[in-house]
């Protein structure tokens, strides 16, 4: 039986089911009565942070991808559907869940952005926005790919939890789709 929500939250039975919480992932596994606690990987927090282009036109018409950074893809180049240019995101370890970007970031950021961009004005960047990604890696540790946790690893019947599905899980959300409804299958 699975219940939502507080004691009086809504009850109901399955016979399978897949858990894709991002940041709770680990907390929502912990919640499966009969989930092996030992299964369950160490949550990190990987803030990345954005700072766009302020008073000036965007540079450049497509995506720029310079090489990745351990742990993320590494400030890259964007423009958005205003023609606003967003750079980002960097990545900072943090402890908890807290969004606001620090302007003193920028320091890193106009060395980033001067890799392919040399031509970057002093004072053209602003914060913008950040987000979190679950991680189920630390700074320095090696860089996993994310984890689907099935009955074939956990021993629970119907039950498939996912861990650390961030950027390259979303873009692969339909394969990854896929590769859960074949091991439901399984």
């Amino acid at each position: 039986m699975v219940r939502l929500g507080d004691a009086d939250g809504a009850r109901f039975t399955t016979r399978r089911l897949v858990t894709a919480a991002g940041l709770a992932a680990q907390a929502c596994a912990a919640a499966i009565a009969p989930y092996p606690a030992a299964r369950i990987p160490k949550r990190h927090l990987g803030k990345g942070n954005y700072f766009a282009l302020s008073g000036l036109k965007a540079p450049f018409r497509r995506l720029i991808y310079p090489p990745p950074i351990p742990g993320a893809l590494g400030t890259h180049y964007r423009r958005d559907l205003g023609g606003v240019a967003r750079f980002g995101p960097d990545l900072q370890w943090v402890e908890e869940e807290e969004y606001r970007v620090d302007p003193a970031r920028a320091e890193s950021f106009y060395a980033a952005v001067r890799r392919f961009w040399p031509g970057l004005p002093d004072g053209a960047l602003t914060p913008d926005y950040s987000g979190i990604r679950p991680k189920i890696h630390g700074p320095g540790e090696p860089q996993p790919d994310f984890m689907i946790d099935d009955p074939a690893a956990h021993g629970v019947e119907g039950l498939i939890c996912l861990f650390g599905i961030e950027s390259p899980g979303l873009t692969a959300s339909l394969a990854l789709g896929e590769e859960i409804a074949t091991r439901l299958r399984a």
